[in-house]
């Protein structure tokens, strides 16, 4: 069945950083680690080394940090669509990505729904839609009217396995390409 990404997931844009950076370095001082457009690889992946420091004088708002099964884009051509794993937690998102938090994983995988995002179709279609800007800009708006292919949960879990098996030969190849140690 298709539908509408905006019926699958609850979408919310990521902080303004320079509303909340330190400006006072006597005050508390809040360090996080946040999510850069650099961070967000092509394959679906966290470049951790890309991550960067953000200083606060102020706690800020669970709501602002990417959660293990969040699926996160950059609000840029390609999306790069990344699922938030268990051992990433407490990634701030700047306003140049979105949250997009699966509502019900028994009906949608957020993985599935990263892998749907990432087909060259998809990507095609938000570029056709956004075409009129330099920068390539992506309204969160485009994202969530999005109608997605949404197979049972059998179909889903096959094809994310598919996905990471053939992501996971990519990495391989290239590191033997490249001389770098295969794990």
């Amino acid at each position: 069945m298709i539908f509408q990404v905006s019926e699958m997931v609850d979408a919310q844009g990521g902080l303004v950083l320079s509303r909340k950076e330190a400006k006072d370095p006597e005050a508390d001082i809040y360090r996080y680690k946040r999510l850069t457009l650099r961070s967000l690889d092509e394959d679906g992946y966290i470049n951790e080394s890309d991550l960067e420091d953000f200083f606060t004088n102020e706690e800020l708002s669970s709501s602002w940090f990417a959660s293990p099964g969040d699926v996160v884009i950059r609000l840029f051509s390609p999306l790069c669509p990344t699922v938030i794993c268990n051992i990433q937690k407490e990634l701030l998102v700047p306003s140049q990505l979105a949250i997009l938090k699966v509502k019900d994983a028994s009906f949608v995988l957020p993985e599935y729904l990263r892998l749907a995002l990432s087909q060259r179709d998809v990507q095609e279609y938000v570029r056709q839609i956004e075409r009129g800007t330099a920068q390539r800009t992506v309204k969160l708006g485009t994202i969530i009217d999005l109608m997605i292919e949404v197979p049972d949960m059998a179909t889903q879990r096959k094809a994310v396995e598919i996905d990471l098996l053939g992501r996971k030969l990519t990495e391989i190849a290239i590191k033997k390409i490249i001389g770098g140690s295969v794990e």
